[in-house]
């Protein structure tokens, strides 16, 4: 007997694709909710709860608001099972995915992040396609579509190895451990750790990011299930272990580093043993959708469960206030640790902003504001919807920025605010200029945002999302990572 074939619609899968991003970037799932919410009640560091409380209350806005959780919205990867009994009518599967991607981020004002060429060019598609996707051939007539956006900060921090057979389950839970050490809070922890296993090489890389889309177990039940289950067992195992580093919510310390850890694995080669680690910051956002020919695609709507406002949320009474720009005796005056609220002008720049500026300064050109006394923000915005200043706003990795820093503080900046260590050249620099490096709290972009009071583009607009903006702030959170005697808060772990 002949097996009739579903006929699928392209267009089905188009806007299927676009209803997951916009979905994911919006929602953060139920299970991973819980699992911060889980850490949260067990914390007993004050300044990791306090971390904790802000992450959930920026979960809470993004869904109330329908916008970005966390701006960096993410180079999206996509798992595609295509029945083999489904006939896909119209474009093929990765121009339709690829078109649900484009049409969420532009409707959504989702960040784009892609650049047309890694090598030579970089420049952003403006797009945010083509996507990473993966796919597979099931049985049956529909098709099962994930998509896992996923930011730059916890993905650049992930690592593979071919482990020797005979370092064994040693020798995986300490390569793990070691990539979440290394990490630091460089990946906004708490994170959520996807453990590929088997495979080849790039195989080992797929499962662990797979990995990071399975449902998350409660810590409760998962030490119940590690009695009988040998994979469960390895995933508690790990966590245990990745607690003991101290690293802590946004890495301050604390007792949780990790709100889950999960593995995926697959045969390999009797010689091998590939090891891969996908770190995901808090904001693990993933969504799927199961499509035949008869399917509609739901509303848009918030998740099924309500992400409620904490009633005891971080207040501010304690913080010292500052107003920009920052003046010698206010920089003079704060010490490592420090909580801060800042009021007045700030200008934003990312990577490719600054090495427009350090260019200028090598070519003695003019620069496009003057530096003296000015803080810099590292954060590439989300576009602003209808009725916003600015779209999500949250602060990105400031290692990336440490080449060039140096340089601009020799020429008066006294502030600059991201997330992340800093360079012992970048702390030696801050502590000869009389400078203070601020952390924001990675992913919570809505929140941040809310203390934006005015954005304008004031330079480098070809640069899309990496443009410099001047900004106005009122009261917009930091914690003083780096005072200007060089002491670094991160070494407090």
């Amino acid at each position: 007997m002949i097996k009739s074939m579903s006929e699928i619609k392209s267009s089905q899968i188009t806007e299927a694709v676009s209803y997951l991003c916009k979905k994911a970037a919006c929602f953060l799932p139920e299970d991973v909710y819980m699992g911060i919410k889980d850490i949260h009640s067990r914390e007993t560091c004050e300044i990791a709860r306090n971390f904790l409380e802000e992450i959930m209350i920026n979960s809470h806005l993004a869904c109330k608001a329908r916008r970005p959780m966390c701006q960096d919205t993410g180079i999206v990867t996509v798992f595609a099972e295509v029945g083999q009994d489904a006939n896909i009518i119209g474009d093929d599967l990765e121009l339709a995915i690829n078109k649900g991607i484009e049409r969420a981020y532009q409707e959504f004002y989702l960040r784009k992040s892609i650049i047309n060429d890694p090598v030579f060019e970089r420049i952003n598609t403006g797009t945010n396609i083509p996507a990473v996707i993966h796919t597979k051939i099931t049985p049956g007539s529909s098709i099962k579509i994930s998509v896992l956006p996923k930011g730059s900060g916890s993905e650049n921090m992930s690592a593979v190895k071919m482990l020797k057979p005979s370092e064994g389950i040693e020798g995986i839970i300490d390569f793990v451990v070691e990539t979440v050490k290394n990490a630091g809070p460089n990946s906004c922890p708490p994170l959520y750790v996807g453990v590929g296993i088997g495979g080849t090489l790039e195989y080992a890389a797929m499962l662990a990011k797979k990995a990071l889309m399975k449902e998350i177990i409660p810590i409760t039940d998962l030490e119940i299930l590690a009695k009988t289950d040998k994979t469960k067992e390895l995933e508690l195992k790990i966590l245990n272990e990745i607690q003991k580093t101290g690293v802590g919510t946004e890495g301050f310390g604390g007792k949780y580093t990790a709100f889950a850890v999960s593995l995926e694995t697959h045969p390999c080669h009797m010689a091998s043993l590939p090891v891969a680690v996908n770190l995901n910051c808090h904001a693990a956002r993933h969504a799927q959708i199961i499509i035949d020919e008869n399917t509609d695609i739901p509303e848009l709507i918030g998740p099924d469960f309500e992400i409620p406002p904490l009633k005891n949320h971080t207040n501010y009474f304690s913080y010292k206030k500052l107003t920009l720009p920052l003046k010698n005796e206010d920089i003079d005056s704060l010490k490592a640790g420090d909580r801060v609220l800042l009021t007045g002008e700030i200008f934003t720049a990312r990577d490719a902003a600054h090495k427009k500026l350090v260019q200028a300064i090598k070519n003695e050109d003019k620069l496009p504001f003057d530096l003296e006394n000015q803080t810099i923000y590292y954060v590439g915005p989300c576009p602003a919807a209808c009725g916003e200043v600015i779209g999500p706003a949250g602060p990105t990795t400031s290692g990336r920025m440490d080449a060039y820093t140096p340089a601009l503080l020799d020429l008066g900046l006294k502030g600059t605010i991201g997330k992340g260590r800093r360079s012992p050249e970048v702390i030696e620099s801050i502590n000869q200029n009389k400078a203070v490096y601020f952390v924001a709290t990675g992913g919570a972009a809505c929140l941040i945002s809310e203390k934006i009071m005015s954005a304008e583009v004031f330079a480098y607009p070809e640069l899309g999302a990496e443009a410099i903006y001047r900004l106005r702030v009122k009261d917009f959170p930091v914690i003083v990572g780096i005072d200007s005697k060089g002491n670094d808060f991160y070494n407090r772990i």
